[in-house]
């Protein structure tokens, strides 16, 4: 009996399996393929469409605005300076730094006085001009207890210290012009300040493209 159900079993025919129009791996994939074609053609034909160029008064005054704008903490601008004066004073003998304070920039260094050598600090405040330019006023000097005025150490810093050209000191005004449109980049570029907010820590600067020939 056993075998007789297995044989009819085996001999009862399986119910087949029904097979749709539709292969869905191979619609995806084409779908997909197709995505990627069209993304890829757009792309192209964006990218390589010619820009129209208004070559008139509009756009040489376009030229005169920054390309993009930087924003610095006063730890960061520090640094720079640091690296900056670093390598700017690689060959001179004098050394002094510029750091940025909690509201004042200061300059510290040292100056001979009486046949002394005599550290210093001397403090501004930073103020920016309208053509981007920033202005130092010294406010106070920090020697200990000599009686040495302010002008005296200016004086002696701007006929004793290695001053980048784009710096204009006046030791009877007690100011110090940083001429940062004189000041480029290695790549050309020229930098403006626009802000200066030293108790809030937002230093920002406008980069501008060099002019053209």
């Amino acid at each position: 009996m056993e075998a007789k159900k297995r044989s009819r079993q085996r001999n009862t025919p399986q119910p087949k399996k029904i097979r749709t129009g539709i292969n869905w791996w191979k619609w995806s994939l084409l779908v997909l393929v197709g995505l990627l074609l069209g993304t890829g053609i757009w792309f192209t034909k964006t990218i390589l469409t010619p820009v129209n160029i208004n070559t008139t008064a509009k756009s040489a005054t376009a030229t005169n605005e920054p390309v993009f704008t930087v924003k610095l903490t006063k730890a960061s601008a520090n640094r720079i300076m640091a690296h900056y004066l670093k390598n700017y004073l690689r060959d001179s003998n004098v050394k002094y730094a510029v750091t940025l304070g909690t509201n004042e920039a200061a300059l510290s260094g040292k100056f001979k006085f009486l046949g002394n050598s005599v550290k210093f600090q001397l403090t501004f405040d930073p103020l920016v001009l309208k053509n981007g330019d920033v202005l130092l006023k010294a406010k106070d000097l920090n020697v200990g207890a000599l009686p040495v005025p302010i002008s005296f150490v200016m004086s002696y810093i701007g006929n004793s210290y290695k001053i980048p050209r784009w710096v204009s000191l006046n030791s009877k005004a007690g100011t110090v012009v940083l001429k940062l449109s004189q000041f480029k980049l290695q790549n050309g570029m020229t930098l403006k300040a626009t802000k200066l907010d030293l108790t809030n820590d937002d230093l920002e600067f406008a980069v501008y493209l060099p002019d053209e020939p």
